[in-house]
């Protein structure tokens, strides 16, 4: 390409993304080479500004899957400080802002660091010196002028032999760490140092690069930061980071390290330096012993015999706003067994994914002339009637039925049952709690699973399995379910619960000393691999704190991950004083892991968590979660 071409006139794929890189707006494409063989792609691209690892990796993988690529890599160019002015006399006598302290004064334009090779022949490079190690070697009179820079792309050694009759052996006490300078020289590859060096001839100073601004109209105030106090996972220096924050005009600034509170002291000195406000708070490993998943929904005292409806449904997908219903099977259990049952098929009003046709064998002429949603589940309430549900992990089931019946404008607020929870606290040991497996556990018939009147007539057995052995521990009636598990679960069943994430800002001195309480009893009384705050310990110090969800490991967001339904992410949502929600790119890893399909469904996470926000009338916090100050310092908290 001998033009250049806008980025996403070439890519319009990647327009959902257009915030990333300082905006792919602004940016633009030097050269595109594909290699149709390896289905493989490389593009030069110019950004607004220098792109987190991160961001290039989101627009690599949006290729990838619009073009069905194997690979795809975009090697990043971005604005740099400009190349330095030659020192050269002015007219009039005057000098230039830049010194040469070594040769002639620098006019080619340096290059980035990261496409030097034992090829490049002579570069100029520009950048930031660190690691000085410059020597005087008494013995042979003469010296050696080293040092490493570093444009932050990557870094490079400059070193040379300096002779004591050598006219430019001064300026081995002219440099040192912090300075920038501009470097003319050749790439060799250094026995001594075993690695590539920069032999400088021509050496400048130059100026330091601009620090990035805050230019928003209405300043933001940052609540979820971590230190270097957060050990192994964060390297921002809490002095510098207060700095920047007052720098850009920010009011405040919280301090959330994971679990302690050591950088306190740090922040308040920096804090009245700065002439900003600290907000202390504490990103703290949460258990919640009170009411995490419950196995009974709504209230009821009906006895724990009583009839029953096991029900399971089959979808286009797994997001309820989004995907439909295609079949829907019912069984009623009364107190001698198996009794009537339900099933029907649904018209989804739209494809059914080929992978949820391998999975379920339901096909798109299967549900052609099957009832509609409204039809089917209206059709299914008339038949559960009044009874109580039994769902295997309810919450999907039921958030799908409670999706429908929105949509058709049928009440539904049904009391119902979930045997995933109930597995998980009457059987702790098994490897999971499938219902496959826990069917098997159970020495089970044998079933067709992701059939909904299959899947629905097993769930029902296994409750009926799981209702004896509730009788058998006292609970009589439904009301005394969750107190019969919660002595089931124990102590230990409590401290086999996997941490959540959760955030505490301090309002006042009374919520300071609830924290330090909380921080101590985490370490003293809980400490299970993390310092762990109960939640019936948080609720009995709770006075003058501010409770926020957290990041993706707090309890709200790993509730709407595993496709919990709107009613019961407000039941825990309820706890909270604020929602939070943070960029894309902090989420990305749940695309690599499988727990997301792409950037648009961690988008959709968060357009759930604002709306649930908004229903429930409680605040929704954007955070950075930030673990560094800068984007060139992600690599350091990769390593």
């Amino acid at each position: 390409m001998a033009e250049k071409y806008a980025f996403l006139d070439v890519f319009p794929c990647c327009a959902a993304d257009s915030e990333l890189c300082g905006g792919l707006q602004n940016a633009y494409l030097n050269s595109v080479l594909v290699d149709k063989g390896s289905r493989t792609i490389l593009a030069d691209a110019f950004f607004p500004r220098m792109p987190a690892p991160a961001e290039t990796r989101i627009l690599e993988d949006r290729l990838c899957a619009e073009f069905g690529l194997a690979q795809a890599e975009i090697r990043a160019d971005y604005p740099r400080t400009s190349a330095p002015a030659p020192a050269k006399e002015a007219k009039g006598g005057g000098a230039s802002r830049q010194t040469v302290l070594m040769g002639k004064a620098i006019r080619t334009k340096p290059v980035s660091m990261d496409t030097l090779t034992l090829e490049s022949g002579s570069v100029t490079v520009s950048g930031r010196v660190f690691a000085t190690d410059s020597r005087e070697i008494a013995k042979r009179q003469a010296a050696v002028l080293s040092f490493c820079i570093t444009d932050e792309t990557n870094s490079i050694k400059v070193s040379k032999y300096l002779r004591d009759n050598d006219p430019e052996r001064e300026v081995v006490g002219k440099i040192s760490d912090g300075m920038y300078l501009t470097i003319s020289g050749p790439v060799s590859y250094n026995r001594f140092d075993d690695d590539m060096v920069l032999e400088p001839r021509h050496i400048q100073t130059a100026d330091a690069p601009p620090v990035r601004q805050d230019t928003a109209a209405e300043k933001r105030v940052e609540l979820h930061l971590h230190t270097s106090f957060s050990t192994l996972d964060a390297l921002t220096n809490v002095e510098e980071a207060i700095k920047r924050a007052a720098k850009w005009g920010h009011k405040a600034i919280a301090i959330t390290d994971h679990g302690c509170a050591q950088a306190f002291p740090d922040a308040w000195h920096a804090g009245e330096k700065a002439g900003i406000r600290i907000i202390y708070g504490l990103e703290g490993y949460f258990i919640n012993d009170v009411d995490e998943r419950l196995a009974l929904h709504g209230d009821s005292d009906a006895p724990l015999n009583t009839e029953f409806v096991a029900f399971d449904i089959e979808c286009t997908g797994l997001r309820a706003d989004r995907d439909r219903m295609t079949e829907i099977g019912a069984v009623i259990f009364g107190p001698d067994g198996e009794g009537a049952r339900f099933n029907t098929f649904v018209d989804p009003g739209m494809p059914i994914p080929e992978e949820i046709v391998r999975l379920t064998g339901i096909t798109d002429e299967m549900v052609k002339g099957a009832p509609s949603e409204g039809e089917a589940l209206r059709a299914f309430l008339d038949f559960c009637g009044d009874r109580p549900l039994v769902a295997h992990n309810a919450d999907f089931d039921i958030g799908f039925i409670t999706a429908a019946a929105h949509r058709c404008g049928v009440d539904f607020a049904p009391v119902y049952l979930d045997t995933l929870v109930l597995s998980q606290t009457l059987m702790p040991h098994m490897r999971n709690h499938k219902l496959d497996t826990v069917n098997d556990a159970f020495s089970l018939p044998v079933f067709q699973h992701h059939r909904a009147s299959d899947d629905a007539l097993v769930c029902g057995r296994i409750f009926a399995k799981e209702r004896e052995m509730l009788l058998e521990k006292g609970a009589k009636r439904l009301s005394d379910l969750e107190r019969v598990l919660l002595e089931v679960r124990g102590e230990e069943g409590v401290r086999r619960q996997q941490a959540k994430h959760i955030i505490l800002l301090v309002k006042n001195k009374v919520g300071l000393k609830n924290l330090y309480k909380l921080i101590s009893a985490s370490y003293l009384e809980h400490f299970h691999r993390n310092p762990i705050i109960p939640k019936s310990l948080l609720m009995q110090h709770r006075d003058g704190l501010i409770i926020g969800s957290a990041c993706e490991a707090g309890e709200v967001f790993r509730s709407l991950v595993r496709r919990a339904s709107d009613a019961e992410l407000k039941r825990l949502a309820a706890f909270y004083d604020y929602l939070e929600i943070q960029p894309v790119c902090n989420n990305r890893f749940l695309i690599d892991e499988g727990t997301a399909k792409d950037a648009d469904e961690l988008r959709q996470y968060n357009l759930r968590i604002a709306r649930i926000a908004k229903e429930m009338g409680k605040p929704l916090v954007v955070t950075g979660d930030v673990h560094f100050l800068d984007p060139e310092d992600e690599i350091y908290r990769h390593i």
